[in-house]
């Protein structure tokens, strides 16, 4: 097992090891500037706090990498970590956003958001996760603009993955709940499930549901700028504070309320996802979008790698798994100095 587990981390650096070209003459070699950067991600740690090489000659080589060699290296190490997990013939998929708090200047590439932390501008990143039990993978990472259009997230996310993994059914976040998305999804047969938005006249039928007045599966059309698009509306009731509360889903699919309530619990396992890849994600202070791109993904990956671990190494924790790849990556020199707090994200 322990020889396994050194082979694949070995891939992993030796592959990242490829988007650097040094010099003949150059001090650090490409396999030392691949294992700085994998140990930045593993420490939480930044660039700008390097000791060797230099923050400036650290930031150099990597605003020197191809982004899109980046993303293809990225992609060909997640596709056979992919193939170390095991899972069933057909996966759950869900899609979310996450959006980081950026304290910059603002960029174009920013979203607003009033609820982050110290700053109202944020780096918002599209997640597409495998989210069966117990074996939750990453599959892709998308950075979305503040007018990205969600059926354009859906769309190029979905045909990126085409013939890599067979979806059972997508579950959504309600952000998705537009017509487009869901003609998208209608057009593709491809089974989804997601919160109806409390919009006004799907407040008045959970009140007839309350009522006794409709049933717990109806046909609902919903309208958009002269667009419409013809679903299924689920009502569910959930405990809540000050007895039960009713609330919607909707889908191409007549589920019946308990098992969608079932299906959607595994949305939250992308929540999940989000926290941890946290875990590995490098910090900076620089304004370059490429490289929060770059530190996204490469985090994205870390956790990955993780998961694929855990199969062979059962209950792995993450600092477990960090002191594995500290063990493969503290015979490298140059290595970043043990770092302070640091600077914010």
């Amino acid at each position: 097992m322990f020889k396994a587990t050194k082979k694949l981390v070995n891939e992993v650096i030796k592959t990242i090891a490829k988007l650097f070209n040094p010099a003949p003459n150059s001090k650090y070699k490409a396999r030392q500037l691949a294992k700085v950067l994998v140990d930045l991600g593993l420490r939480k740690a930044s660039a700008e706090e390097c000791s060797k090489p230099s923050p400036d000659r650290a930031l150099d080589r990597l605003h020197e990498v191809c982004e899109r060699s980046f993303d293809r290296v990225v992609w060909k190490l997640n596709t056979g970590l992919l193939e170390r997990v095991p899972l069933p013939r057909r996966v759950t998929l869900a899609l979310d956003f996450k959006t980081l708090p950026y304290y910059g200047a603002e960029q174009p590439a920013c979203v607003g958001d009033s609820r982050l932390p110290g700053t109202r501008l944020g780096i918002r990143f599209a997640m597409l996760s495998i989210v069966e039990s117990g074996r939750t993978f990453v599959l892709l990472v998308k950075q979305v603009g503040p007018l990205t259009p969600k059926v354009r997230v859906l769309r190029e996310m979905l045909d990126a993955i085409e013939g890599l993994v067979e979806p059972r059914i997508i579950l959504l976040d309600k952000a998705f709940f537009t017509v487009e998305v869901i003609k998208e999804l209608q057009s593709r047969k491809l089974p989804f499930l997601m919160p109806a938005k409390r919009t006004e006249p799907i407040k008045k039928l959970c009140c007839l549901f309350k009522r006794g007045k409709i049933p717990p599966i109806t046909s609902y059309t919903i309208k958009s700028f002269g667009n419409s698009a013809q679903v299924k509306l689920i009502f569910a009731k959930k405990k809540a504070k000050r007895g039960w509360r009713t609330f919607a889903y909707v889908s191409n699919i007549a589920f019946k309320p308990e098992v969608a309530k079932g299906l959607y619990r595994r949305r939250w396992r992308i929540e999940t996802n989000n926290r941890e890849i946290g875990k590995f994600r490098a910090r900076t202070t620089s304004t370059s979008m490429k490289l929060r791109r770059m530190y996204y993904a490469l985090a994205a990956l870390l956790y990955n790698l993780w998961i694929v671990l855990r199969q062979v190494l059962s209950g792995l924790r993450s600092r477990e798994f960090k002191n594995i790849l500290h063990l493969r990556l503290k015979d490298a020199s140059p290595m970043p100095s043990e770092l302070g707090p640091g600077p914010p994200p």
